[in-house]
Formats: C-alpha cells, sequence, structure tokens
C-alpha cells in the first residue's frame, strides 16, 4: 500500500474536482477502510477521469461491489451540507 503523501499524491488527476473529491476521501477515510478496501481503491485511481467521473455522478456502474461501495462513501463525504433556512 502507499504511504499518506505518496497516495494523495496519485489522487492527483486531470480534473481539479476530481483532486479535490479524492483527496478529501483520502483524508478523512482511507485510514479505515480494510485492507481489501485500500487495495480497490488503488484500482480506483487506475482508470481514467471520465470513466471515474462518470461512476461519481452515477452515469456508470462501477465493475465491482468494494470500488462501488467507495464510490458511494466518496459521493456521500462531498455533499454539501444542508443549511436550515427556517430561521
Amino acid at each position: 500500500m502507499n504511504s499518506g503523501s505518496s497516495l494523495l499524491w496519485r489522487c492527483r488527476r486531470g480534473i481539479r474536482e476530481m483532486d479535490l473529491l479524492l483527496q478529501c476521501f483520502v483524508e478523512q477515510c482511507f485510514d479505515l477502510l480494510t485492507d481489501e478496501q485500500k487495495a480497490a481503491f488503488e484500482q480506483l485511481l487506475e482508470v481514467s477521469d471520465l470513466e471515474l467521473m462518470a461512476w461519481i455522478m452515477g452515469r456508470a456502474d462501477p465493475p465491482t461491489e468494494q470500488i462501488r461501495y467507495l464510490i458511494e462513501i466518496i459521493r456521500e463525504i462531498n455533499q454539501p451540507q444542508s443549511v436550515n433556512s427556517d430561521n
């Protein structure tokens, strides 16, 4: 497995928004993953930006259950926080 800094480096993509999504995931969740999930994340980093973006946006299905689970987490932690406007 990659060290934290090299993993963050690998999260750098051609699309800045993708960088932010993946780096947020690594900083918040990577250490909590199982070894299998960490390996799946390494596989996720090997796909093209367009394919990865399609998975995150729900336009295509990830190839495995492990990667599908990681995509769900990436989506969840990057959801905008709702603001209560009732005040």
